[in-house]
């Protein structure tokens, strides 16, 4: 077994915007890039033929959604240190609801909607010098759900399984 993620990911466009954004922000922290996207859930360990049924679900009943941007917050932990807060909408949370409801696990995991835009440990000056001229765009949209093997490493993250909402 291994730990995976289940990732929200951006539409197309959005994804450019978002994309572009972390990109530039890696640069300037010296920090590593990675695809944008909201987690539903982290760290699952377990086997992974059971969640991708569980998965093709939630993406067959879904259609894309946007979600309002809040604002640009830090954190003191290395996987929460710069990060967009977005709206806990209700499609959101319904979407979270339904994957906790079916994959059935005793790990407690927190659901706080953000994306994040650097992984590290950054001093407060650093981030502020990083930040300063970034535009943030006012909502996000997501187009569909992924599983992703997560680790310690962001580059060894690969994904797995992933549907476009809607899709059969």
């Amino acid at each position: 077994m291994s730990d995976y993620s289940i990732w929200l990911t951006l539409e197309k466009d959005s994804r450019s915007k978002y994309r572009k954004i972390i990109m530039k922000l890696s640069k300037r922290l010296n920090s590593i890039p990675f695809d944008p996207h909201c987690t539903i859930y982290s760290r699952l360990n377990t086997d992974l033929e059971k969640v991708i049924p569980i998965i093709n679900d939630v993406a067959k009943t879904r259609d894309q959604f946007s979600v309002k941007v809040k604002r640009l917050k830090t954190g003191k932990s290395k996987w929460k240190s710069l990060y967009l807060s977005i709206d806990n909408n209700e499609e959101l949370q319904s979407l979270y609801s339904l994957c906790k409801s079916k994959i059935r696990t005793s790990r407690k995991f927190t659901f706080d909607p953000h994306l994040s835009f650097a992984y590290g440990l950054f001093n407060a000056e650093s981030i502020h010098n990083a930040t300063k001229d970034i535009v943030l765009p006012k909502y996000i949209a997501f187009s569909g759900i992924s599983i992703v093997k997560t680790g310690d490493n962001i580059l060894t993250w690969e994904t797995v399984f992933h549907r476009q909402f809607g899709q059969i």
